[in-house]
């Protein structure tokens, strides 16, 4: 996968169990859990700024 000049990476630590849930949830939307997150950051960043 390429990441485009615009787009940043980090990564997340989190643990294990809750993120098998969360890709339980990024499944039930048709999404990958990295995409959820993104989506996720993006939508808290718009509601406030």
């Amino acid at each position: 996968m390429v990441i485009k000049k615009e787009n940043h990476r980090f990564v997340v630590i989190i643990e294990k169990d809750i993120f098998e849930q969360f890709k339980i949830l990024a499944e039930k939307e048709k999404r990958s859990a990295s995409n959820l997150a993104a989506k996720m950051i993006e939508d808290y960043v718009r509601k406030h700024n």
